[in-house]
């Protein structure tokens, strides 16, 4: 398959609907498949058996002794049979794969509920040591110890090394240890853990954390985490949002609508500094247009925003579920490209990208009618209803982890996840290869190699959206703005 590594295949997909449950993995998906070709192209066969039998002109007179063909009769009998045998087996194969989707749903939620009753545990330890050491009961609010689990965060922003430091430890950990899929997932445990030390810490009943937790109705989440790491990070000047400008700064000649998920992928700008971060591509006519967004990953990872809107504060600002200078950028360049509230948009985006993406589709000023992301740490933003929906996401990139996990998402999402270095080395001098922009665009590929349904429903989504005729792109820059000094 062109653009993909040797040695990798669809099978390596995983497809979930809803947050719900696992539909199947996709090599199974691919087997029963093909018992079902193989069961009609048996039946074919059985067919022809049958009027081959029937072109002998002797055979209706004969049909009381002996058969003229015994031997197709024989044939068209076990044709039959192996029909029937075919049909039972890919049925079995789809069920074994709902099976193990019961299975992973019930992993799932085991996971999530012990690892917030250990949090909560830690919380109340932690609560305990402080009233022993003051002597006084506390007063603690959610919103004041909702970023406790994000102090190591707000400590290496602190320090004299925070540019290197936010890079999230990269320079320092080894790769393989962040490209590996039982540290992701406890990362993501640990980041869907982390309001119930708050419960904990604060002396909430734990039956409330149950209620409204991430292993509930995930009303606090990992944003309000995001809040509280703003709230102390900008009382020492950082995280600080500023206001954005765009601009564009190219355009590209007549491209052809995107027909899959690959050309979703590979249209996204790669995060370089100085570049620009927005791709929209329109098409149709004047009266009636469709538009593509395109959105970059995260490009300044300093502590201190900078030029860029695409950083660091515009990551933790988004997550808080507040208005980040990536939104802003990307809300700016498409109202300034002309897209207007009635006009349908698709989405795609890359790491903070594909958070900005699903944050936009939230933004009740556009019609979005699909979203795909890529590595994005956004699995609690609430993508509307109706909204088609794909997360993709591989199951060795800690950078979604840090979205934290839930059960309850719309029936409009499907997920896709996959390991990406399951049997491949690691490229040397990559910190997060299963993060990079290219390793997202082979699984890309390998989505629209995938025959799932739901996966080819959205790809048919996204066609109908975008129609079949070449359009425009023009690519846009944004930059933050200084602001003025504060009046005396």
């Amino acid at each position: 398959m062109p653009g993909v590594r040797d040695g990798l295949v669809h099978g390596d997909l995983t497809v979930s609907v809803g947050g719900t449950t696992i539909v199947a993995t996709d090599e199974v998906l691919a087997q029963a498949q093909f018992l079902n070709v193989l069961r009609n192209d048996v039946a074919d066969w059985a067919g022809r058996a049958h009027r081959i039998r029937n072109l002998d002109p002797n055979w209706p007179a004969n049909w009381l002794g002996q058969d003229p063909w015994p031997d197709l009769l024989q044939v068209a009998g076990r044709l039959n049979s192996l029909h029937e045998y075919c049909g039972v087996i890919a049925d079995n194969l789809i069920a074994a794969a709902r099976s193990y989707g019961y299975v992973e749903r019930v992993a799932r939620e085991a996971a999530l509920m012990g690892a917030a009753d250990l949090a909560y545990g830690l919380g109340r330890l932690l609560r305990g040591g402080l009233v022993a050491l003051t002597g006084t009961p506390l007063g603690v609010s959610m919103a004041g110890v909702a970023g406790v689990g994000h102090i190591w965060l707000y400590g290496s922003l602190r320090s004299p090394y925070r540019a290197r430091a936010a890079r999230i430890g990269t320079d320092k950990l080894d790769p393989r240890l962040l490209t590996n899929p039982t540290v992701v997932a406890l990362l993501r445990a640990a980041a869907s853990s982390l309001d119930d030390v708050a419960w904990g810490l604060a002396g909430t009943p734990r039956s409330v954390g149950r209620a409204f937790g991430d292993e509930g109705l995930g009303v606090i989440d990992t944003s309000r985490t995001a809040f509280g790491v703003l709230a102390v990070a900008r009382k020492d000047g950082l995280l600080r949002e500023s206001p954005v400008s765009v601009a564009a700064v190219g355009d590209s000649t007549q491209p052809m609508p995107p027909t899959g998920v690959g050309d979703l992928a590979s249209r996204i700008p790669k995060a370089v500094a100085g570049k620009p971060q927005v791709r929209i591509e329109n098409y149709g006519d004047t009266e009636h247009p469709s538009w593509a967004v395109y959105i970059s990953g995260t490009v300044e990872w300093d502590a201190i925003a900078k030029t860029d809107p695409l950083d660091l504060t515009s990551n933790i600002t988004a997550m808080a579920g507040q208005a980040a200078g990536s939104f802003e950028t990307v809300i700016s360049a498409m109202k300034a490209a002309g897209i207007a509230p009635s006009d349908p948009v698709v989405l795609a985006g890359h790491s903070q990208g594909g958070l900005i993406a699903t944050q936009v589709a939230a933004y009740s000023w556009f019609n979005v009618q699909a979203v795909a992301t890529f590595g994005a740490p956004e699995s609690k933003v609430p993508v509307p209803d109706g909204v088609a929906t794909l997360t993709v996401e591989h199951t060795d990139d800690i950078v979604p982890a840090m979205g934290g996990d839930s059960l309850t998402d719309s029936a409009d999402r499907v997920t896709v996840r996959r390991e990406a270095f399951a049997s491949e080395p690691l490229p040397a001098g990559a910190a997060l290869p299963a993060h990079n922009l290219d390793t997202y665009r082979e699984t890309a590929l390998l989505i629209d190699a995938s025959p799932e349904e739901n996966l080819q429903g959205f790809r048919d989504t996204v066609t109908g959206i975008l129609g079949s005729e070449s359009g425009g792109a023009v690519l846009w820059h944004g930059i933050r703005v200084p602001e003025g000094p504060a009046p005396q």
